[in-house]
C-alpha cells in the first residue's frame, strides 16, 4: 500500500536553521560500559514471492533482492520519515551557499568499499553524473531539477551547482525517496557498466559500503555476511542477515511467535490480543509517518467545486471512529493541525496554532447547517439536493486492493457518514494498478489514499498534493491556488527557517479554508519483531529509524544496532 515513487519522499533540509530536524549520530561501538555480545544470524521474512536475482539498487522498486538497499548500499544520509531526524552515513555534513545555488557536501573519511578500495568524493560525483548520462536510472528525477553540475572539489567534498535555488532537492541528493534511496555507486566498477538499467549486478558479487556483503542467493532466501571492511568500528554486531520469502503475512507472524524469524513487516489486525499478548518478546513499532486522506475531486463538477459542500463533508467525518474501526486503537484519527494536511509528528513545529478556529471536528448538525446556508436542500427521503432542487446521484468512494482491510473499513464508514448528511455513495475497490491510474486521471468523486511527498516538513506533502505541476500525477484532488503556488516557490528559494515557516502557515490557512482534502487518520510503517534472541530494535523510546520494512533502507540502522541478548 505504500507509494514507492518520487512523490513519496520529497525533501529540503533546512541546514542552517534545522527548524524541525534532529541530527542523529551513529552510535559508537560501545553502549555505555556494558559488554555487547557479537555474532548470531538475524532472520527476516515477508511474502515477497520468488526473489529476483538482481542486486542493482537502481532497478525498479521491487525488482531487486531484499537486502540490496539495507545491507549492501548506502546513501549520504538517512532521513527518518516519522521523526524528521537525519543520520549521516556516507556524508558528515552539508550546507547551502551562494544564495542557495550551491549545495556543498562533505563526505566521510575512512570508508572503504567492500572490495577494499577507498571510497572518496569522486564516487559521489560519479554517481550523480552517471544518472545524468543514464536517465533511466535517475529514479528520483534529480536531473529534472535545476541542477546543472556535480563536481568533486577534493577527496571529501562535492559541490552541487544549480541554475536557480531549489532547496527541496537536498533530500533527493542526500537520501532519495522512500523505497528508492539515492545510494552511492563505486566508480571503479560501475564506470564500465554501459547499460545500468538492465544490469543485474550479480557477477562478480555486488560491492558496496554497507554493513554486509552477499554470501548466497536462492529464489526463496538471500544470505548476507558481515562486511569485514565496514567503516563503522565494531559494527555490525551480528554476523549474518537472512531474508526468506514465505507464503503469507500469517506465516511470518507465526514465525515471529515461534521464534523462527526475528522481524517482519505487516499490519496485524487487533495486534494487542492476536500478537502482543502472546509473549513478552513480541513487539510492534508502528510510527506514524504519513496520513490517510479522503480526496474530493474538485473538478468533478457540482457540488465538488463548492467549498461549502467540501467543508460539510469534513464536519461529517468522525475521524476517531474511522481510525478505531480500521486500526483497533493503534493509530489515531486526524485532529487539530493534521486537518491542514500536516502529519502528526510535524504539528508541534510547523502548524500555526492561530489557525485553530478554522479546524473542523465531527459535527453532523453543523455539516447540515453549512449545506443549508449554502442553499442545499434535502428530498423527502433525506437525499441531498442542489439549490435548484435536483437530487444528487450516488457517488463512488474509490479504494485500492485487494485485501486492504484498513481502507475497506474506512471506506465503508465514510460512506455511512456521508449518508448522514444525505450524500449517497458506494465503495468501489479496484486492483492497485487500476486504482493508481484512476487517481491520476481523476476518474473518481471521492477516494481514500495516502499523502504524497511526506518528508521532514509539510512542504513535501504540499508540493505534491497541491502544486499545479502535479495535477494528473499526485495532485489527485486537482486543487491549487495562487497563494499555494507563491508559498511553495518562496519556500523552495529559501533556506531560512522563519521564511519557510511563514510559507507553510499560508498553505495551512488555505487548506483549512478551502478543504480540498479531508485528513482521516495517521498512516504508519508496520515493523514487527520478537526479542527472544536479539535486542536493540527501534522502538517508541528509541526511534532511530521509522519502522522501515526489513528490506528497506532504514533497516540498515537496525542491522547495525541489534545484538544477541
Amino acid at each position: 500500500m505504500k507509494l514507492h515513487r518520487r512523490e513519496k519522499w520529497l525533501g529540503v533540509v533546512v541546514a542552517a536553521a534545522g527548524l524541525s530536524l534532529m541530527l542523529v549520530c551513529l552510535p559508537s561501538a560501545v553502549a555505555g560500559t556494558r559488554t555487547i555480545t557479537t555474532g548470531g544470524r538475524l532472520y527476516a521474512a515477508q511474502p515477497w514471492g520468488t526473489l529476483p536475482h538482481n542486486f542493482n539498487p537502481y532497478a525498479p522498486s521491487g525488482a531487486n533482492a531484499p537486502g540490496t538497499k539495507s545491507c549492501i548500499y548506502q546513501s549520504l544520509y538517512y532521513f527518518n520519515g516519522a521523526t524528521g531526524a537525519e543520520t549521516p552515513l556516507l556524508a558528515t555534513g552539508y550546507k547551502w551557499t551562494d544564495n542557495n545555488l550551491r549545495l556543498v557536501v562533505t563526505t566521510r573519511s575512512g570508508v572503504t568499499w567492500s572490495d577494499g578500495k577507498p571510497f572518496t568524493a569522486a564516487d559521489v560525483a560519479f554517481t550523480f553524473n552517471y544518472f545524468k548520462a543514464n536517465p533511466s536510472i535517475d529514479l528520483n528525477g534529480i536531473w529534472t531539477s535545476p541542477l546543472k553540475a556535480v563536481v568533486a572539489t577534493g577527496k571529501n567534498s562535492v559541490v552541487f551547482t544549480f541554475s536557480k535555488p531549489d532547496t527541496p532537492e537536498a533530500v533527493f541528493i542526500l537520501y532519495g525517496t522512500d523505497g528508492t534511496p539515492t545510494v552511492i555507486l563505486p566508480k571503479h566498477i560501475w564506470s564500465s557498466i554501459k547499460s545500468p538499467s538492465t544490469y543485474t549486478n550479480t557477477k562478480p558479487k555486488p560491492v558496496g559500503t554497507g554493513p554486509f556483503t552477499l554470501l548466497s542467493f536462492s529464489a526463496s532466501s538471500v544470505v548476507y555476511g558481515k562486511n569485514a571492511h565496514y567503516w563503522q568500528a565494531g559494527r555490525p554486531y551480528i554476523h549474518e542477515v537472512i531474508f526468506s520469502s514465505v507464503d503469507s503475512d500469517t506465516t511470518a507472524e507465526l514465525g515471529l511467535e515461534n521464534g523462527s524469524i526475528d522481524m517482519s513487516y505487516d499490519y496485524i489486525s487487533e495486534a494487542g490480543p492476536t500478537f502482543l499478548s502472546k509473549s513478552p518478546n513480541n513487539h510492534i513499532f508502528w510510527p506514524v509517518s504519513d496520513m490517510n486522506y479522503l480526496y474530493l475531486n474538485t473538478t468533478a463538477g457540482a457540488p465538488f467545486g463548492d467549498v461549502s459542500f467540501r467543508k460539510a463533508v469534513a464536519y461529517a467525518m468522525d475521524t476517531p471512529f474511522l481510525a478505531l474501526r480500521a486500526y483497533f486503537g493503534m493509530l489515531s484519527g486526524a485532529t487539530g493541525g493534521e486537518e491542514a494536511a500536516v502529519t502528526g509528528p510535524q504539528v508541534s513545529a510547523w502548524f500555526n496554532p492561530k489557525l485553530s478556529s478554522l479546524e473542523w471536528t465531527y459535527n453532523v448538525t453543523k455539516a447540515k447547517a453549512i449545506l443549508k446556508a449554502a442553499g442545499y436542500k434535502w428530498s423527502s427521503g433525506g437525499q441531498l439536493e442542489s439549490p435548484t432542487g435536483v437530487v444528487y446521484p450516488s457517488y463512488n468512494v474509490l479504494i485500492g486492493g485487494p485485501g486492504w482491510t484498513d481502507y475497506i473499513s474506512q471506506a465503508d464508514n465514510v460512506s455511512l457518514e456521508l449518508a448522514a448528511i444525505g450524500i449517497r455513495s458506494t465503495v468501489e475497490q479496484e486492483p492497485y494498478s487500476t486504482y493508481a491510474n484512476d487517481l491520476d486521471l481523476g476518474k473518481f468523486t471521492f477516494a481514500i489514499s495516502w499523502g504524497n511527498g511526506n518528508g521532514p516538513t509539510p512542504y513535501y506533502q504540499y508540493f505534491y498534493m497541491f502544486s499545479k505541476g502535479q495535477i494528473g500525477t499526485t495532485n489527485w484532488e486537482r486543487f491549487t491556488s495562487p497563494t499555494i503556488t507563491n508559498a511553495l516557490s518562496s519556500y523552495a528559494s529559501s533556506s531560512v527557517a522563519s521564511v519557510q515557516l511563514k510559507d507553510m502557515y499560508a498553505i495551512e490557512n488555505q487548506v483549512l479554508t478551502d478543504v480540498p482534502v479531508v485528513a482521516l487518520s495517521g498512516r504508519a510503517n508496520w515493523l514487527d519483531y520478537q526479542t527472544g534472541t536479539f535486542t536493540g530494535f527501534p522502538s517508541a523510546s528509541d526511534p532511530y529509524n521509522d519502522g522501515s520494512a526489513s528490506d528497506a533502507e532504514g533497516s540498515m540502522l537496525t542491522y547495525v544496532n541489534v545484538h544477541e541478548k
